[in-house]
């Protein structure tokens, strides 16, 4: 392989500071040397008796390092932490001298972003491992200042620091900076997960496993007593404190001993005789330190990107018992090799350890698959790394011509509530993000029509036929503006009417009418070039139903429900019984509640639990009998929601039947409730089942037996909830971000061009159309916002009055006093018609 210079940057370097971080560039750089290659390393240096900005070289076991001081700089609240003129100068001038082939940035805390692009513009390829988050995430670690961990997507935590003028655009500028690089590398998939989740190109980013040098242990057997050890040191993101609290609560149990090492003598006053601790060891004690013992605990409350130490504690035989903490659940199997416990909570992790002192055999078991675990060696890692230099510089400068992307969506809806925040506000949001302007209109909006002739793609949402859009719609095919139609349900289907539920209220009048309003939906699809579904379901039947070409995009994480179900986390549930809660949307949900009503009151008379219903579900007699065991709640607003769903311990999602009208439906009442950390129990649907992996982000019940014996589960161990509601808002945070549902959204918008330019749309039905016109008065949309405090205009705008007073204003301003009038008198005549 040929001979090249290659470079890695570090925010901190041995002997300087150690960590593991720290160590992997020292090992890549060391390696390459080895393998004959030029190697380099500039990194940040702590030591307050130098200049800041001051630079100086040395050589270290082949490598050349250039070295530069920057000590002020740790704090996150400093700008100088991501962007630092300082180093940036001096790493231009340093690289123009190097000359390097390859740039590969490790952590740049202290040293700043703008690395990145100076690497690029040095005609080198360019390399970034995220072995932190400090890119999304100021303090790195995914950590508020009060030791919890925020949402694994920052964007939609409620908790984002904040320091003044320092870190304004902040995010923008890295994201700019990391955008230079050609590849981003994460070194576990759950971080590379995180680093897609929070907006970088699916595209760039690779997993690249750090190497670990294993040890060869002979491991003592001990004396019958668990040996546990700690060595994360005395920081409280490392969760000392959470194990100390949890150690407490072993002083009435015996058999066990730990040691702490890096922990200061203090911490452990007052703990049980048995806990000790121990100063810092060197990597040369490591192999006798593993052998002294039978289990690592990790508490960790930060997220780990990777822990070279859980790694090396498996191979030598250990079980590890560690928190949801990201990068050790990659090889840690919890009840196989060890166990895995909520992060932050004392209760579970001394739990986890009474559980291994009652069962040996058991943990003789994990202490063997321990073993077994696949590690990469550090050879490894720099054979691979090498590697992937070489095919990066052996790409072309020029990488074709960039997707189209629009710059201008328009969508047109149809509808209020939930179904318009999930099919409109939430995408329109989404390509935002990616630098896409698009509207929210109502159909009857007179100002669609100019907003369509400047949009790059209008979006149809459960918008019925009119002559009006039909006409809009004709005028853009003619622009050659491709047209998409969203529906989440199976209301553009004529071909169902006899077969759906919750219709049996209508009379017959009001049934054609809802019929006649599916034929309509069905026609305005007709006219679109591609269907767009919340399901697979929904797709493949719009497909067979009229030959059109159909994309699925599910409902996915809005940051503004995000941002409030977060705040909602930080704050521990309603104290009292136990709850189930049942929130239903309309009116057609009876019959899914009557079929899991027997398995729900056994568990709440066994369990002394507290039944919540929301919305407009009606319980049978048998249910109403128990009024003492019954809450109920009225519809409320999105916003008030995520209150709801954190003070209810398991929350249910039921469906009657599992025939193809409900594989439509999407999992929404999985994805609201995980937002808050409350694990769901639903009917294993087709898109429950895409959405929970059962026992670990949820579970899935298929008749009144496995309902009662979910729900028996959940109610009995406050652990496994807490958990399974965590992994559950990890799973949607990771797969259904705003970033990537944005990204997603894009793909359908140039499929949806493509099929345009071919044109050929197939024969449809015929047309059911009414005649609306325009009118600036009934083009209301409500608005995706939450709420900011408890101001009278935002509670006004939650009624029904606050809605006639916004569409009378728009009617003034349209038609004068004389179209406010007609309207209220409009109003009347149906009112009193109804």
């Amino acid at each position: 392989m040929a001979r090249m210079r290659i470079v890695q940057v570090s925010a901190h370097f041995p002997p300087n500071f150690v960590s593991g971080g720290t160590l992997v560039p020292q090992r890549l750089a060391q390696g390459l040397a080895e393998r004959g290659h030029d190697a380099h390393v500039y990194a940040g240096h702590l030591d307050p008796s130098r200049t800041p900005g001051s630079t100086w070289d040395e050589q270290q076991d082949g490598v050349r390092v250039r070295w530069i001081s920057t000590t002020p700089w740790t704090a996150w609240t400093d700008r100088h932490n991501y962007d630092n003129p300082v180093v940036t100068a001096d790493f231009a001038r340093w690289l123009a001298d190097v000359r390097p082939d390859v740039v590969h940035l490790h952590s740049l805390q202290t040293l700043g972003g703008p690395l990145v692009r100076v690497a690029k513009e040095c005609r080198a390829a360019v390399v970034v491992t995220m072995h932190d988050f400090w890119w999304f995430d100021a303090r790195q670690f995914l950590v508020d200042d009060d030791m919890r961990p925020i949402p694994v997507v920052t964007r939609c935590s409620s908790r984002r620091p904040t320091a003044g003028r320092t870190t304004v655009g902040r995010e923008e500028q890295l994201a700019g900076d990391l955008a230079a690089a050609d590849l981003v590398l994460a070194p576990s998939p759950l971080a590379a997960a995180v680093a897609v989740a929070n907006g970088v190109d699916r595209e760039r980013v690779r997993v690249d496993e750090n190497g670990v040098d294993v040890v060869s242990v002979s491991r003592d057997q001990g004396d019958g007593v668990l040996r546990l050890l700690y060595a994360g040191g005395p920081d409280p993101m490392k969760g000392v404190d959470v194990l100390c609290q949890a150690l407490r609560g072993l002083a009435d149990v015996g058999g066990w001993c730990a040691d702490l090492y890096g922990v200061p003598v203090a911490k452990v006053a007052g703990l049980p005789a048995q806990v000790r601790a121990r100063p810092p060891y060197s990597p040369d004690a490591l192999a006798e330190i593993l052998a002294g013992h039978d289990v690592l605990l990790l508490p960790s409350i930060m997220r780990e990107s990777h822990s070279i130490l859980t790694r090396e504690a498996m191979r030598a035989g250990l079980a590890v018992v560690t928190t949801d903490c990201i990068g050790p659940e990659a090889v840690v199997e919890d009840g196989r090799n060890g166990l895995v416990v909520p992060t932050g909570d004392p209760i579970a992790l001394g739990q986890a350890v009474r559980r291994l002192l009652a069962d040996p055999a058991g943990l003789e078991a994990m202490q063997r698959a321990a073993t077994e675990v696949q590690v990469r060696s550090v050879d490894d890692q720099v054979a691979g790394l090498e590697r992937t230099y070489t095919e990066l510089g052996q790409r072309s400068d020029d990488d074709g011509p960039r997707p189209w992307t629009p710059r201008r969506v328009l969508f047109v809806v149809g509808i209020q509530g939930a179904p318009l925040r999930y099919r409109a506000h939430l995408p329109a949001e989404a390509i935002a993000l990616h630098g896409v302007h698009a509207d929210v209109r109502h159909y009857r909006d007179p100002a669609v029509c100019d907003l369509a002739a400047s949009a790059d793609a209008v979006v149809l949402y459960r918008v019925p036929a009119t002559w009006q859009i039909l006409g809009l719609l004709r005028k853009a095919r003619e622009r050659g503006t491709p047209i998409l139609f969203d529906v989440d349900d199976l209301i553009f289907d004529p071909s169902l009417r006899g077969t759906l539920r919750g219709l049996d209220g209508l009379d017959a009048e009001e049934e054609n009418l809802w019929w006649h309003g599916v034929a309509r939906y069905r026609t305005t699809l007709e006219h679109a070039d591609l269907y767009v579904g919340s399901t697979d379901m929904l797709c493949e039947r719009a497909t067979a139903l009229t030959g059109l070409p159909s994309r699925r995009f599910s409902n996915g994480v809005g940051i503004e429900l995000a941002r409030v179900s977060d705040a909602e986390t930080v704050r521990p549930r309603r104290p009292g019984r136990l709850r189930i809660g049942y929130f239903s949307g309309t009116t057609t949900h009876d019959a899914d509640w009557a079929a899991i009503e027997p398995a729900v009151l056994d568990v709440l008379e066994r369990h002394g639990a507290e039944l919540v219903l929301g919305g407009h579900v009606r319980p049978t007699p048998a249910l109403a009998a128990r009024a003492d065991r019954l809450r109920r709640l009225p519809m409320q607003p999105w916003h008030r929601l995520p209150a709801l769903l954190r003070d209810v311990d398991v929350c249910l999602a039921p469906l009657a039947d599992q025939g193809d009208f409900n594989d439509a439906k999407s999992a929404i009442k999985w994805l609201e409730a995980a937002l808050v950390e409350t694990p769901t129990v639903a009917t294993p649907t087709r898109p429950f089942r895409e959405a929970i992996e059962n026992g670990r982000t949820g579970m899935l019940a298929g008749d009144v037996e496995e309902w009662v014996a979910a729900l028996d589960h959940l109610l009995a161990d406050e652990g496994q909830r807490r958990l399974l509601g965590a992994r559950a808002r990890r799973s949607a945070m990771l797969e259904l971000s705003p970033f990537v549902q944005g990204a997603r959204y894009l793909e359908i918008l140039r499929d949806a061009r493509e099929v345009s330019r071919r044109g050929g749309r197939p024969a449809g039905a015929d047309p059911v159309v009414d005649d609306e016109p325009w009118s600036g008065a009934d083009a209301w949309v409500e608005p995706y916002a939450a709420p900011s405090g408890s101001t009278s205009r935002a509670r006004l705008t939650e009624t029904r009055l606050g809605h006639l007073i916004v569409a009378a204003r728009r009617t003034y301003r349209a038609d004068g006093l004389g179209g406010v009038v007609r309207r209220a008198r409009g109003l009347v005549a149906r009112t009193i018609g109804r």
